[in-house]
């Protein structure tokens, strides 16, 4: 270090590798400088089981320093023997010995694979996966005090924490066991609806739109806890008992109404913690991560209880978020200090320059493109002509929703255009829905009651007497999770929106991810390019270039 030099704090964290999407970031000083899931840069979706390996060069690279430059690497997860000892205070004995067992060979597999065989051992903290996710939430969300909930399928030890955070502390009041977990019932049930687990949950949620749920409920659930209580014997017994849908069969009702009764009671169960929380510490702030967590519909009703007043969701909630809590939650007990940091944007991951862009473009022969003098004004007349837009800007969002830097763009009024993108675009099944775009200063326009939602991860009850002008951005039940688009935090899609109200008189567009089912969202221009060509997008608007196939 030079004389006079003010050395700084850098903390790089990382994903365990035993978790189900795995990724790196990399905080100076207590602010976030990058962040990039292990999959946008592998192009294996969720690089489940997969040590973040290119994630942490990206981190290092983007900071312009080495691995030994780093104080503390914190790890999303307990150590291997914490982790497997935690299962005997959480679970009953027989059980606790299962998962200890299975924690202690599954764990140590996995955490040899993390690329950290020449740094320190002392400087390498692992943090409880549970506290990181809530950390990822409480420390991202700029307020000062709030309660915490933080649900998945398991974390090693428990499947989910509730608490009340402050300042640097974070205290749990409940810990959810594994055998009592919200996310693994979620994927349980998904399974059997013949869809994928940890991939099709998001399916689930759609699908529940279409369905009437059971009032009672699903059949394992006590109800008179101070939270609710799933029964384990009861639920292994109800999901025995329940045929496993193959995946080419049809779809009936009676999976609709399933799907219906799994999201009706995971939102009546997590809005019960939610009110427990707010007895016990009279606050009205509520910040939510772990996996659970990105239910939009479960969030949307989260919002517009009369005890929440102000709520954010982390909008990597899932395990990559652990990352980042493990990383905040090292600032904060290495330093005393709450992390400088606010999440207003989740703009974290690589940018490509316009060079990069035309050196790539260049070697494509199939395309013809162009540097275009207003972007703006050329992609909004494209849009509002009825154009699918591949929509390819400055640097990548980390989470699974594309917020305008790796979007899919359509005109939201148009009302075949939900089938179009579908069909022709994303290969993807029918019911699901897509979201609107829309500019946080005309958000009263569309929804009721609406609040902040800069992550697309949170549904609302639409305004019907507009409901025509983002109609394929509505789903069946007339709610939409929008994105509120700022200037501030994104001027270059805000500017884009801009334009295409002042063609339309619609504030709002259609957006998707940059991807094709299954695959991971485009990251480099090479991968946008190559999915504009063998998809149905009819332009791609790629930094400063339009492209059209030949």
């Amino acid at each position: 270090m030079l004389e006079g030099e003010i050395r700084r704090m850098i903390i790089l964290g990382v994903t365990h590798p035993i978790s189900w999407n795995n990724a790196a970031c990399i905080l100076v000083d207590g602010k976030l400088i990058a962040m990039v899931e292990e999959e946008r840069l592998n192009r294996i979706k969720h690089a489940p089981r997969m040590a973040p390996v290119l994630a942490i060069d990206y981190c290092l690279n983007t900071v312009g320093i080495t691995l030994k430059d780093v104080d503390y690497v914190a790890v999303g997860f307990d150590s291997v023997f914490k982790a497997a000892l935690n299962n005997f205070d959480n679970e009953e004995f027989l059980f606790g010995l299962n998962q200890a067992v299975n924690w202690l060979w599954q764990g140590s597999k996995y955490e040899k694979q993390l690329p950290l065989q020449d740094f320190d051992r002392q400087r390498i903290i692992f943090v409880n996966h549970h506290t990181a996710h809530a950390a990822s939430s409480f420390f991202s969300s700029g307020f000062k005090e709030a309660n915490v909930i933080s649900l998945d399928g398991s974390g090693g030890s428990e499947s989910g924490v509730l608490g009340f955070a402050k300042g640097v502390e974070i205290e749990f009041y409940k810990r959810v066991s594994n055998r009592g977990s919200w996310g693994l019932i979620y994927e349980a049930i998904t399974e059997k609806l013949g869809f994928r687990r940890h991939s099709g949950e998001g399916k689930v949620m759609g699908l529940a739109a279409y369905g009437t749920p059971d009032p009672k409920g699903l059949p394992f659930v006590d109800w008179e806890q101070e939270i609710p209580v799933i029964i384990p014997d009861k639920r292994k017994e109800f999901i025995a008992s329940l045929p496993t849908r193959n995946k080419e069969e049809p779809l009936t009702q009676w999976h609709k109404d399933l799907a219906a009764t799994l999201q009706y009671t995971l939102e009546k169960a997590v809005s019960r913690m939610a009110e427990y929380l707010y007895e016990k510490t009279g606050s009205k702030n509520l910040c939510l991560a772990g996996g659970t967590a990105l239910n939009c519909s479960m969030n949307g009703k989260l919002a517009k209880l009369p005890f929440v007043e102000n709520i954010f969701i982390q909008p990597a909630a899932h395990d990559a978020g652990s990352a980042l809590g493990a990383a905040l939650y090292v600032h904060a007990i290495k330093t005393g200090q709450r992390p400088d940091f606010a999440m207003e944007h989740a703009y974290w991951g690589p940018e490509f320059s316009n060079e990069e862009i035309e050196k790539e473009l260049n070697n494509y022969p199939e395309l013809k493109y162009y540097k275009s003098e207003d972007i703006y004004l050329e992609t909004a007349q494209y849009l509002k002509e009825g154009k699918i837009i591949g929509w390819f800007q400055g640097r990548s969002e980390v989470g699974p929703r594309a917020l305008g830097n790796r979007s899919i763009l359509a005109n939201p009024s148009l009302p075949e255009m939900k089938d179009k993108v579908n069909n022709f675009v994303k290969h993807r099944e029918p019911w699901r829905p897509f979201a609107p775009s829309i500019l946080e200063e005309s958000i009263e326009k569309y929804v009721e009651n609406p609040k902040p939602s800069p992550f697309m991860i949170m549904a609302f009850d639409t305004i019907p007497t507009v409901q025509k002008e983002i109609i394929s951005a509505i789903h069946v039940d007339g709610t939409c999770r929008p994105q509120t688009v700022s200037k501030k935090t994104n001027p270059r899609y805000w500017k884009l929106i801009k334009q295409f109200e002042q063609l339309t008189g619609i504030p709002a567009v259609l957006n998707t991810s940059f991807n094709v089912d299954s695959q991971p969202i485009v990251n480099a221009p090479a991968e946008g390019i190559e999915t504009f060509i063998n998809c149905g997008i009819d332009v791609l608007v790629i930094g400063d270039y339009i492209a059209h196939k030949k």
